[in-house]
């Protein structure tokens, strides 16, 4: 009998059980997203994936009973939390923020209708990220189809397509009712820097609803 308890004991705290460990838990009428835990079967970089935003939406599919996201995690991969906000947009889903909530994840949290944060929780905000690493594969893959004869060519390119998804971001923010001066802000902060503003400004600028 001590031996059954201690093994159950082990399992029920152990990451291998899944227990509290999934990326995505259902309980009740919430989601419960952590960005930094893996999802089985899929390449885990400890950020947010380009598949997290179909798994998401399966999620969400799957639970119809769905109304508060509580989301966690240091950001990624950005058009994914872009299309997971448009997902809370669309079934007017609240989002709740504990622990720390950082870069790309701050996008999901503003999806939510109402916006809430549990305590002790932070957002982060910074600008975009460029990384030569995820650059440079993309030239040299499409330099003869896109007939760009050097790097300045492609930069030419990159920089218009940067300055669209700035531009993109700041409507979204806007429209979640978020002040520009706290956009302009967040959006000055080095990328490899984090702001992460006080609940009075964060109030104040309409980030969190209440």
């Amino acid at each position: 009998m001590i031996r059954f308890i201690l093994l159950l004991s082990f399992l029920l705290s152990s990451p291998a059980s899944g227990f509290a460990e999934s990326r995505f838990t259902v309980e009740g009428d919430t989601l419960i997203f952590n960005i930094k835990h893996p999802e089985a079967g899929y390449e885990h970089t400890g950020y947010l994936e380009p598949n997290d935003s179909d798994l998401f939406a399966s999620y969400i599919f799957e639970n119809p009973q769905v109304k508060t996201l509580r989301v966690t995690g240091p950001g990624g991969y950005v058009p994914a939390a872009r299309s997971i906000a448009e997902v809370l947009m669309k079934y007017e889903i609240d989002t709740v923020a504990y622990g720390q909530c950082m870069s790309a994840c701050t996008l999901i949290f503003l999806g939510g209708k109402s916006r809430t944060m549990e305590p002790g929780a932070k957002l982060g905000f910074h600008k975009q990220l460029v990384a030569r690493k995820d650059h440079k594969p993309y030239f040299e893959y499409y330099r003869e189809e896109k007939g760009w004869a050097d790097e300045y060519d492609y930069f030419e390119y990159s920089y218009s397509g940067l300055v669209d998804k700035l531009i993109e971001d700041i409507r979204y923010i806007t429209s979640r009712g978020v002040a520009l001066d706290f956009i302009l802000k967040a959006f000055s902060t080095d990328s490899g820097k984090m702001w992460t503003p006080t609940r009075e400004e964060l109030l104040s600028a309409g980030v969190v609803t209440r």
